[in-house]
C-alpha cells in the first residue's frame, strides 16, 4: 500500500508539472502579437495611385466642344496618374451672344459662374470666348477661356503645367525628391506660422511695424483658404540684440557702395527664431543695420535682381532682409515696407506649402494674383498632392511595420497598435476609392487619417517592450529555474512505468 501510495503522489507531481505547468509557463511567456492584416498590406501598390478629375467642356457649337474635348483627351490618356473624366456640351445661345458681348473677362467668368457650378471642388471648367487676346486665359476661379480650336496645344500645356501638374503629382508618390520636393514641408494637420522681427541694434533705431496685425491681416487670409488642409497657427516675435553673421563684402557700383552677401551662404545658414518643431514654418524680417546697407544678394558673383533681398532655406521658411534708406538711418526711424515685405511672405509661403511658380507659356495668359489668397483651382492641385503624399506615406509605413513585424518575432504587437494598423489600412483604402471616384475633399481627410494611423503606430513605444529580450535571453533565465526540479521528474518516470506495467519496480540501493 505505501508502494502505491508513493508511486501515486509521483505520478501526481509529474502530471502537475508536465500537464499544467510547462504549458502554463509556455502561455504566460510567448509574445502576445494581435492579428494584422497582413495580406491587405504587402497587396499595397503605391505606383497604381491616381485620381479622377472632371474637366467640362463648354464651346459655342457641338462639333468645336466634341473636338477640343477629343484633343485633351488624346493628351492625357498616357497619364496613369491623372485620370479625365470629360464632358462636353454647346453653350446656350443667350449665354455665347452675352460672352461675345462683355469686355472684360472677370466679367465673362462672371456670367460662366452664374450658368455654371463651378465652386466644386475637382472640376475645371473649360470655356471658348472667341474674343481673346491670347489663346487661353486662366483667372483665379476653376475656369479656363480658349479662343478657338487652333488653341487646343496651347490649353493642353496650361491645363498640364498650370492646372492639373501630373509631373508633381508624379513626385508626391514617388521616393526620389523633385525641386518642389526638397522646397515644401511634409504634410502636417497641424503647423505653427512664426513671424520673427530680427532688430539687432534697437538702440539706435526705433522700428514702425505692427507684427502681430500684419500677420493677420495678410497671412490669416491666406491660411484661411488652406483650413481644410492644415490647422495654422500665428505667432510674431521680435529679437533685439541678435545679429547674423553674413560674411558680407564691400563692392563699388555705379550707384555707390554696396554690400554683397552669397546666397549659398546665407540660405544653409541656422537660425535660431525657436520654433524647432518639424511642423513650424519660419518667417524672418531682419532689418540690416546701417553700417552695411545697402545690402544686396549675389548668386556665383552675379547680383540677384529682385524687389527685395530674400532668401529660403527647403523645409524651414524664409528670410527677408530689409534695407533702411540713408534718409530713414539720418532720422533713427525705419516704417517696415508692409506690403513688399508680406508680398515676399506670400510668396516664400506658397512655395513652402506645396504651391509651385507657374512658368511662361506662349499665347496662354494667366491672370496675376490680386490678393493673398492663392488660386482656386492651385488650391485643388494642392489638395491633390497632398492626397496621395499621404496615402503614399501611409501605406509605405505600413508595409515597412509589416516587414518589421515579420522578421522579429519578438515585438509585441498590442490590441493598441493592432487598432491603428487597422484603421490605417481601412483609411487608405478609402482614400484611394474616393481618388478614384474624384472626391478629393473625403479623399484627403482619408488619405490625412490613414496617415496619422500609420506614424502612430509606427512610433508606438510599446513596440520595444521586448525588443531586446529574445528566446535564447529567456531559455537562460527559465532553465535553471525550472531544469533542478526536472531531474527527479525525469528519474521517476522509469519506475512510475514500471510499476504502471505490473513489473517490479527498481528500488534504489542505500548505505
Amino acid at each position: 500500500m505505501a508502494e502505491a501510495n508513493r508511486m501515486w503522489a509521483s505520478a501526481s507531481f509529474v502530471g502537475v508539472l508536465i500537464i499544467i505547468g510547462l504549458p502554463l509557463w509556455w502561455k504566460t511567456t510567448e509574445v502576445y502579437r494581435v492579428a494584422l492584416p497582413y495580406d491587405e498590406i504587402n497587396a499595397f501598390d503605391t505606383d497604381s495611385h491616381f485620381i479622377t478629375t472632371e474637366l467640362v467642356v463648354l464651346a459655342n457649337d457641338e462639333k468645336t466642344a466634341a473636338k477640343m474635348a477629343e484633343d485633351i483627351a488624346k493628351a492625357f490618356e498616357q497619364s496613369d496618374i491623372i485620370k479625365l473624366k470629360i464632358r462636353h456640351q454647346k453653350l446656350s445661345d443667350s449665354l455665347r451672344q452675352t460672352l461675345d458681348m462683355v469686355a472684360d473677362e472677370q466679367e465673362a467668368l462672371e456670367e460662366v459662374a452664374a450658368a455654371f457650378d463651378v465652386t466644386g471642388h475637382n472640376t475645371f471648367h473649360v470655356v471658348q470666348r472667341r474674343h481673346l487676346f491670347q489663346n487661353v486665359w486662366i483667372g483665379g476661379e476653376r475656369v479656363a477661356f480658349f479662343r478657338d480650336l487652333k488653341a487646343s496645344e496651347t490649353l493642353i500645356r496650361a491645363l498640364s503645367s498650370w492646372v492639373l501638374q501630373p509631373l508633381l503629382l508624379e513626385g508626391a508618390r514617388s521616393l526620389t525628391a523633385d525641386d518642389a520636393r526638397r522646397v515644401r514641408l511634409p504634410s502636417e494637420q497641424h503647423l505653427d506660422l512664426l513671424m520673427t522681427v530680427v532688430h539687432p541694434r534697437p538702440q539706435k533705431m526705433k522700428v514702425v511695424f505692427d507684427a502681430p496685425a500684419v500677420l493677420e491681416d495678410y497671412v490669416g487670409s491666406f491660411v484661411d483658404e488652406l483650413s481644410y488642409l492644415h490647422n495654422v497657427t500665428l505667432k510674431s516675435q521680435w529679437l533685439h540684440l541678435t545679429e547674423f553673421d553674413f560674411q558680407a563684402k564691400q563692392v563699388l557700383s555705379p550707384s555707390g557702395p554696396q554690400w554683397w552677401v552669397s546666397v549659398e551662404a546665407d540660405g544653409d545658414e541656422e537660425w535660431e527664431l525657436d520654433g524647432r518643431g518639424l511642423g513650424t514654418i519660419r518667417l524672418a524680417a531682419y532689418i540690416l543695420p546701417c553700417d552695411v546697407t545697402p545690402l544686396v544678394l549675389h548668386d556665383r558673383g552675379s547680383r540677384v535682381e529682385a524687389a527685395v533681398p530674400a532668401f529660403m532655406s527647403p523645409k524651414w521658411g524664409g528670410v527677408v532682409l530689409l534695407n533702411p534708406s540713408c534718409e530713414e538711418c539720418s532720422k533713427g526711424q525705419y516704417v517696415v515696407p508692409v506690403n513688399m515685405l508680406m508680398g515676399t511672405f506670400i510668396s516664400q509661403l506658397r512655395k513652402l506649402l506645396g504651391i509651385t511658380d507657374k512658368v511662361n507659356i506662349p499665347e496662354a495668359y494667366l491672370l496675376p494674383l490680386d490678393s493673398v489668397s492663392p488660386r482656386l483651382w492651385e488650391l485643388d492641385s494642392l489638395l491633390r498632392l497632398r492626397t496621395l503624399e499621404q496615402v503614399t506615406s501611409a501605406q509605405r509605413s505600413l508595409k515597412s511595420l509589416a516587414k518589421l513585424l515579420g522578421e522579429i518575432p519578438n515585438i509585441v504587437i498590442t490590441d493598441k497598435v493592432g487598432s491603428y494598423i487597422q484603421s490605417a489600412v481601412q483609411h487608405a483604402h478609402e482614400a484611394r476609392v474616393y481618388c478614384e471616384r474624384g472626391s478629393l475633399v473625403e479623399a484627403h481627410e482619408h488619405a490625412r487619417s490613414a496617415n496619422a494611423a500609420a506614424e502612430t503606430a509606427f512610433t508606438e513605444p510599446s513596440l520595444l517592450a521586448l525588443l531586446y529580450f529574445p528566446d535564447d535571453q529567456k531559455y537562460a533565465i527559465y532553465i535553471p529555474l525550472f531544469l533542478p526540479i526536472m531531474f527527479p521528474v525525469i528519474l521517476s518516470l522509469k519506475n512510475l512505468i514500471l510499476w504502471f506495467k505490473g513489473k517490479p519496480v527498481v528500488k534504489e540501493k542505500t548505505d
